[in-house]
């Protein structure tokens, strides 16, 4: 047995220098937490944009026959927004032309037991009006403002973009438009009246009815046909092609529209229908808006319903072959001529925003 040898007091050796620890340096686009089947400490992943909605108004400037011309467009929503406005505009029509009827009858005391009676009442209605007709028939077509609104919906747009490519009607343009555009119909209605004469005017029991009726209704019922046809129709067939072709596309077939809603069977009147509605689609087209084709149509229907209440209006409605001749079209041809010369000197002068992008300016609202 040999006892151990005493130990000298613990002595520790050097210790080598170790550098502290450091976090790697941060590297976008790793993942940090565990991904499936396990951690994976740096796994990339790749960077996935919140989904949008598409755009409903124009990303690039377009002129009013272009302006569903947006991402958002799509083949089907065409012949759906066409059923939902015409069948809107059908229904609210019917309802507002019952009472009117309802009115002559009892008026007129036609017999319903009678059935002769009643055919040759229901043949009259489209050749005999009368002053209650004459309103619902203005009313009805005023409805065409909403059931255009309707259609542009199906589009994802709120109704404002309908009147122009600003977003609203443009008041102080329509009535500027106005103003000038009633100098060359007054010029025509005084040439008129010298070449033939002051028509026998007389007071009748519906005069005072028909003046209320013509001043409150019939600046609806352009706006109206202004809105169904150049507004939607037009639209509706010109969001396709390129400016020139979208304009063309859109005023043949809404300008074939409004000429057929009219049911004439004269030749004559037939082709100043269809000039008309070209002639509407160009201002709206020129001006970015509907207010130059409603103050148009204003002008024209007002002066032309002038003496109505004070004569017989029966056979206003009556256009079969043979009702009109070059010389009751010419010269409103003429007119409509010198209207569109007005408007252009007007869109020179004034420089009316006619293309627009309402997507290009941030946070623009549909």
């Amino acid at each position: 047995y040999q006892a151990k040898a005493p130990q000298g007091p613990y002595q520790p050796g050097p210790i080598p220098y170790q550098p502290p620890l450091q976090q790697p340096p941060y590297q976008p686009g790793l993942a940090p937490y565990p991904a499936a089947g396990g951690w994976q400490q740096g796994a990339p992943v790749a960077y996935q944009p919140v989904p949008t909605k598409p755009s409903a108004l124009p990303v690039e400037p377009k002129r009013h026959s272009q302006f569903l011309q947006t991402p958002r467009r799509r083949w089907w929503k065409l012949p759906i927004a066409l059923i939902v406005a015409g069948v809107a505009w059908l229904i609210g029509s019917t309802i507002l032309t019952i009472p009117a009827l309802v009115y002559d009858v009892i008026n007129q005391r036609i017999d319903l037991t009678d059935p002769v009676a009643l055919q040759n009442y229901v043949a009259g209605i489209t050749t005999h009006i009368t002053p209650a007709l004459f309103l619902a028939n203005n009313a009805g077509i005023a409805l065409m403002i909403p059931s255009a609104w309707l259609g542009l919906i199906i589009y994802g747009q709120r109704p404002r973009w309908l009147s122009s490519v600003v977003g609203g009607l443009r008041w102080g343009w329509l009535f500027r438009i106005l103003g000038l555009i009633l100098l060359p119909y007054l010029a025509f209605e005084a040439l008129t009246l010298a070449l033939t004469g002051v028509p026998q005017l007389t007071w009748k029991p519906y005069s005072l009815f028909m003046i209320l009726v013509i001043l409150f209704t019939t600046p609806l019922q352009c706006a109206g046909e202004e809105y169904g046809l150049r507004g939607l129709v037009n639209r509706l067939a010109g969001s396709y092609g390129s400016s020139r072709v979208s304009f063309w596309i859109g005023a043949i077939v809404s300008s074939l529209a409004f000429m057929a809603l009219h049911l004439a069977q004269d030749i004559y009147l037939n082709t100043f229908y269809f000039t008309f509605g070209m002639i509407s689609c160009w201002m709206a087209w020129r001006t970015g808006g509907l207010e130059a084709g409603i103050a148009l149509h204003v002008v024209n229907n007002v002066l032309a319903m002038a003496v109505l209440p004070f004569s017989d209006f029966s056979g206003i409605f009556n256009r079969q072959a043979g009702s009109a001749n070059p010389m009751d079209v010419l010269p409103l041809a003429a007119v409509l001529l010198a209207s569109m010369g007005l408007v252009e000197w007007q869109v020179r002068r004034r420089k009316p925003v006619a293309v627009a992008a309402p997507v290009a300016a941030p946070g623009a609202a549909v």
